[in-house]
């Protein structure tokens, strides 16, 4: 019979079996902290960046797909700042200059900018700021308020003209760069984006426009500057954002096919924007030749010294069934025509009425 230990031996076992455990620890643990050198620091090594960093001066247009740091580099050389003095009159002999800023794209190598007809209009004098810093005076070449597309120019040759893209191949959440003049103060700067929607209609100060709906940051300042793809090429001109309160990340820009394609370069080429219906000189079908003067704020007609059946002093009541009280509502009708349709005027000129057919003209002016 194997005889049980007592209870005291065995709490002397316990005993002695912890101490020789808390030894090991203790030998352990003193084994570990002596493997650490004394009286040494820690040296922390900061990567030097600047080795990564890549020189993007002489990036030029590939037709490749860039990177961000390309797309900036490249589209900055044709984007410069433009800022504008006005004279308004205040009445009794007095007036004030008022100052306005934006943006403009270089679109030739003598010198035309493309930038919006908000952005120069009523302008009495324009300074240009370029990409490197020197500032030129622009002349107002021509514009167009309807598209609200203007150009101008200074007296230099340039290198640095924007490449043309092509806004019909464009698509929902393609990738884009803006690159223009934020609140007329900060020459440019870059903003990253998406196009959210195409041939978005946008009624901005009573006229209808048909633009690029972006997410990309736009700011006051902004307008005129230029909505780059992910290639480099210029394929909008930034105008208008949503500034309602609740509102963040809309932005628009006018497609540059319509930009440059339809009105810049015709503005360029011939002085006017081809097929754009004038709106002022009226010209009958049923008289052929008869032309009235520009319809008076009232939007009466006057027939100057010209003889006609014509009443003088007729008041346009509608066209195309489309009633008329304001000059704005008749471009806007007569803007959506084409030239050599003909639209039906309903009149009133005093106790009578009746109808004329009017036969749209070419434009052969541009607005300044």
């Amino acid at each position: 019979m194997t005889k049980k230990p007592s209870g005291f031996v065995v709490f002397i076992a316990v005993i002695v079996a912890a101490g020789l455990l808390l030894g090991a620890g203790f030998l352990g643990a003193h084994l570990a902290v002596s493997r650490i050198p004394q009286n040494t620091t820690t040296t922390v090594v900061y990567r030097d960046m600047s080795a990564d960093r890549q020189d993007f001066s002489s990036i030029g247009y590939t037709g490749n797909v860039m990177t961000s740091e390309e797309v900036a580099a490249f589209a900055k050389q044709s984007v410069v700042e433009v800022e504008t003095e006005s004279v308004t009159y205040a009445g009794f002999g007095s007036a004030y200059v008022e100052s306005g800023a934006g943006s403009g794209v270089i679109v030739s190598d003598s010198g035309h900018i493309l930038t919006n007809y908000h952005v120069i209009e009523g302008a009495e004098t324009i300074k240009v700021t370029l990409p490197d810093g020197t500032e030129q005076n622009a002349v107002w070449v021509m514009g167009d308020e309807v598209s609200d597309v203007a150009v101008i120019k200074i007296n230099a040759v340039t290198e640095n003209a924007a490449v043309i893209g092509d806004s019909s191949a464009l698509a929902a959440g393609q990738q884009v760069m803006a690159v223009g003049n934020p609140l007329g103060d900060l020459g440019g700067s870059v903003s990253g984006g998406i196009i959210s929607a195409l041939d978005r209609t946008v009624a901005i100060e009573g006229r209808e426009m048909t633009l690029i709906q972006l997410d990309a940051a736009v700011n006051p300042g902004n307008s005129g500057g230029g909505l780059f793809d992910m290639r480099g090429a210029l394929i909008g001109i930034v105008n208008a954002k949503s500034v309602a309160e609740d509102v963040e990340g809309i932005g628009f820009a006018i497609p540059i096919n319509t930009a440059y394609g339809a009105v810049a370069s015709s503005l360029m080429e011939k002085g006017y924007v081809e097929g754009r219906v004038d709106t002022g000189v009226l010209q009958f079908t049923e008289s052929t030749g008869i032309t009235l003067s520009r319809p008076s704020p009232g939007l009466y007609l006057s027939a100057a010294d010209i003889e006609t059946d014509i009443p003088i002093g007729a008041y346009i009541v509608s066209v195309d069934g489309v009633k008329i009280k304001t000059i704005e509502e008749w471009k806007a009708v007569l803007n959506a025509k084409s030239v050599g349709e003909t639209v039906l005027i309903y009149y009133i000129a005093g106790t009578r009425d009746g109808t004329w057919g009017l036969t749209l003209t070419q434009r052969t002016d541009c607005d300044k």
